[in-house]
Parts: structure tokens; C-alpha cells; sequence
């Protein structure tokens, strides 16, 4: 056997190292952020769902708040709640990833494993994903392991692997709506190249359709007993028919800097990397072309939305998933392979100080709203409290579902209620299935959300009460409106 040169035999255990370090790093900072991060207000949402279990929700179908509310029937500290689901999520990752690099390299290469897990976490979007409560930490995991069944289908041709595939793109579609984009580009890329990787029967792929329509039907019950509340929403009321130029150039502008900054512009700038990769086979290889097409039909599905509606950067999450155990060969060199990490790592940190000690806006001047609103809990609910007592009235109203939601979780107070002006929300179809709504209440809005004509009809008179002032230092992070409304 050939022995290994002297420089190998020393690159290779100070590299085991270096990437156990950076592991280690990427890891404190997942733990630092479990433990000391504020709820963000998406988070509260989807926790109160799954304190109301039902067959979907008007956002999203249901299977993440399904998952979450079996961790809230053992735990009962709510804050670990939110946060446990995505480690565990973030975990069956880890494993699938050692499982498929091990295919591959047809041993357990510690390095390539390593190095795998590391490049992953350092996606701001797939670290940040895997420590917050949204369904996204599911859907990744669970395109995850579809994705490695495709994998093995594609280099065994054996057809129980593929219907595992189906099964659990089947749970992802219950999650979040987007995964659709994953499937129906598998689905095209199959159909059009069927002979050529020895793709299913047609037979097959009708039943594949089937199993997936069926485990949708929790999703189709919902909707048929609330007005197709769900579909409505996100086919029609998010979309706008007369987007102007500007609008439409803002909305890609928007959408691919999210995608620039979220996936990692080294990862962004590599890609190309991936039709040059001649060690693989060509069973391996089909795999990789069905994902590069599923990358660009999705890409190009989020662009064409873009002349209707904001398209937010995480829905072409789906997409690149089928690549994260190629970034190896994707992001080829050391050199850019350590910036990806070290730019992951510096975006993770800023985005942990932001959230949970001090907004790094206010170092400029400014602060984002969706920042603002994680701070001064405290003080918000013993105000609102004191109203409630002064003015003997027990009903809360917000005017945002994000300002609500919090109040929620930090006060549990389950009477609080939600009326936003420009969209419905979980909130509506909540009040509309009790055919209730409270007769004095006190309403908090801010600037961004001020009260609007829905707050107002239900009201016979409005009347300002206060502002409720939350500072950092001598620094103003938030100003919230508390009005009292009255029914005579």
C-alpha cells in the first residue's frame, strides 16, 4: 500500500480539527440562541396554534403544529417548546447527511461528513431555520430525507425507494405549502426524462400522485369547511393584478438579494461548479441535473410571481436542498469553503445580538420593525394590564397579528384578538368560528399598522389613552398606541 506523503498525513488531522472548532462555534451559538433568543413573533403565532389543534390553518397546513403541540402534551416550559422541535429537526439532518456521504465515498469519511455538517450550517438561512420555531426546520428535514430516498432510487432503481421519497414529500407538502415547487420540478424532470434514468412506470407515478393527495386531505377538509380560506389566501388575496414597474423591479430586487444574502453569496457564485464535476457516475450525475432543474424552474417560478406580490427569498428554500451533500464539490476550493463558513458564522452571531441584547440598528440610528417589537415585553403587559383593571374591561385588540401574538405568549392571555386592515389572518377564522367579537376593548396599534376601517366599524367610539414607550438606554426602540373602544 502506498503511504500517504507527510503533508496529507498533516493536513488531515489539523483540518479534523479546524472543522470541529468551527462545529463547536456554530453550535454554541445554536445553544446561546435556544436559550437566551426572544421569541420572534411568528414563533408566538404558530405556538398559539398549537395550543387550538384543528386540521390545518389558514397560513400553513398543519403537520409542524401538529409536531409542536406533541412536545407541548410533555414539556410544559413553553420557551423550550418553541426552540426543541428544530434541534431535533436539525439532528435527523446530521444523520441523513453521515448516511449519505457515506454512499457516496462507500466508507465513513470523517472529514467529508465533518466538512458537510459544517457547510451546511454555514447557509444563514438552513443555521437560522434549524434553532426557530417555523415550519421550515421541518420542511428542510423532510426534503432532506426525500431528497437522499430520490438519491438511492436514482443509483438502485429500486422502487421502494422512490415511494419513500413520495411518503415523505408527502409530510413535507403538509408543512408548507412551497415544497410543491420541489415536487413538481422532480416531477417534470422525471416525466420529460423517463427512458433515459430509467424513471417509473407511468402506474407508478399515478399512485405516487394519489398518496400525496390523500395525506393532503387534513389540508382539503380545512378548507372546504372554512371557504377555502387558505387557498384564497395565498392564490388570490397575496397576489396584486395591478403591480407597476417599480413594484415589479423592487420585488425582484428584494427577492434576489434575500436569496444572495440568506444562501451565501460564495455558494451563489460557485454554483456553476456543479456541471463540472467529472468524478461522479452518471446514475449520480441525472440526480444532480434533476436538482439543477428543480433549482431553476423554482427560480424562475419566484420571478414570475414577482410581478404580483412580494415574493419572500426562503420559498426557494425547496430548491436547494437536493445540493447541500454536493457543496463539496460545488464550493471546490479551501479557501472559498472556509469564507462560506466564516461568512455563516458572522451573519448567525449579528442575527443572535439582534434578537436578544441589543438591536444592531439602533448603532445607526434606525431599527427594523420585526427587531423592534421582540423588546420591552414586560413593561407592554404590565400596561396593558393596569388599563385592563382601570378601565374594568378584559379584551385586547391588536391591529397586528405579530404585536398579538406575543402579547399572547408572554401575558396568556387567549382572550386577546387580532383585526389587521390589508389581510386576514388564524385570528379571524378563530372569531368567526365562535361568531364573536368583544363588546370593550382596549386596542393597541403602532405606526405601521394604525387602526384601520375593520377596528373602527365595530366600534361605536374610540378614545386615545396613552403610548407605551419601550427604550433601550436613552434610545427609542418602539412606540405603541392604547385606545379604548366602546359599544353603547
Amino acid at each position: 500500500m502506498t503511504k500517504q506523503p507527510l503533508y496529507i498525513q498533516i493536513i488531515r488531522p489539523s483540518e479534523i480539527v479546524l472543522l470541529l472548532f468551527l462545529l463547536l462555534l456554530f453550535l454554541i451559538i445554536k445553544g446561546l440562541f435556544v436559550v437566551y433568543a426572544y421569541p420572534l413573533p411568528d414563533e408566538a403565532y404558530y405556538w398559539l396554534w398549537s395550543k387550538k389543534l384543528d386540521l390545518s390553518y389558514f397560513d400553513h397546513p398543519p403537520l409542524a403544529t401538529w409536531a409542536q403541540a406533541f412536545f407541548l402534551s410533555s414539556l410544559d416550559d413553553k420557551d423550550i417548546v418553541i426552540r426543541a422541535l428544530p434541534l431535533v429537526s436539525f439532528g435527523i439532518v446530521v444523520i441523513t447527511m453521515i448516511l449519505w456521504q457515506q454512499y457516496m465515498h462507500r466508507k465513513l469519511d470523517y472529514i467529508a461528513c465533518l466538512r458537510s455538517i459544517v457547510l451546511f450550517l454555514g447557509f444563514p438561512i438552513f443555521s437560522i431555520f434549524s434553532s426557530i420555531s417555523f415550519p421550515d426546520h421541518l420542511l428542510i428535514m423532510l426534503l432532506f430525507v426525500s431528497s437522499f430516498f430520490l438519491f438511492l432510487y436514482f443509483e438502485k432503481n429500486e422502487i421502494h425507494y422512490w415511494y419513500f421519497a413520495v411518503l415523505v414529500f408527502s409530510l413535507a407538502l403538509l408543512t408548507k405549502y412551497n415544497a410543491i415547487l420541489f415536487g413538481l420540478g422532480v416531477l417534470i424532470y422525471v416525466l420529460f426524462n423517463r427512458q433515459k434514468i430509467k424513471g417509473p412506470p407511468y402506474s407508478v407515478i399515478i399512485i405516487s400522485t394519489i398518496i400525496i393527495f390523500i395525506m393532503q386531505m387534513p389540508v382539503l377538509f380545512w378548507n372546504l369547511n372554512n371557504n377555502f380560506g387558505s387557498f384564497s389566501f395565498h392564490l388570490n388575496e397575496r397576489l396584486d393584478d395591478d403591480t407597476d414597474i417599480t413594484t415589479v423591479l423592487k420585488n425582484i430586487a428584494a427577492f434576489l438579494s434575500g436569496v444572495l444574502v440568506a444562501f451565501s453569496p460564495i455558494f451563489i457564485f460557485n454554483l456553476i461548479n456543479i456541471l463540472y464535476s467529472p468524478i461522479y457516475s452518471t446514475k449520480i450525475k441525472n440526480f444532480l441535473t434533476m436538482s439543477c432543474f428543480v433549482l431553476v424552474i423554482s427560480t424562475t417560478f419566484c420571478l414570475f410571481l414577482c410581478f404580483f406580490t412580494n415574493v419572500l427569498y426562503y420559498w426557494l428554500t425547496p430548491a436547494i436542498v437536493t445540493l447541500i451533500p454536493f457543496l463539496n464539490d460545488i464550493i471546490k476550493t479551501k479557501m472559498w469553503q472556509y469564507f462560506h463558513i466564516f461568512y455563516g458564522i458572522l451573519i448567525s452571531l449579528i442575527l443572535f445580538i439582534n434578537i436578544s441584547f441589543y438591536p444592531i440598528g439602533l448603532i445607526f440610528g434606525s431599527i427594523d420593525r420585526e427587531t423592534a417589537i421582540l423588546f420591552g415585553w414586560d413593561k407592554i403587559i404590565k400596561v396593558i394590564g393596569e388599563e385592563k383593571k382601570q378601565q374594568g374591561i378584559e379584551e385586547v385588540v391588536f391591529s397586528d397579528y405579530r404585536l398579538g401574538s406575543l402579547y399572547i405568549f408572554y401575558s396568556g392571555d387567549f382572550k386577546a384578538d387580532v383585526v389587521m386592515e390589508k389581510r386576514r389572518t388564524q385570528f379571524d377564522v378563530w372569531r368567526e368560528q365562535k361568531n364573536s367579537f368583544g363588546t370593550n376593548s382596549l386596542i393597541i396599534s403602532d405606526k405601521d399598522f394604525p387602526i384601520g376601517k375593520k377596528i373602527l366599524s365595530r366600534f361605536d367610539s374610540i378614545e386615545f389613552l396613552r403610548d407605551i414607550e419601550i427604550q433601550i438606554g436613552n434610545k427609542l426602540v418602539r412606540k405603541y398606541h392604547v385606545f379604548l373602544g366602546t359599544n353603547t
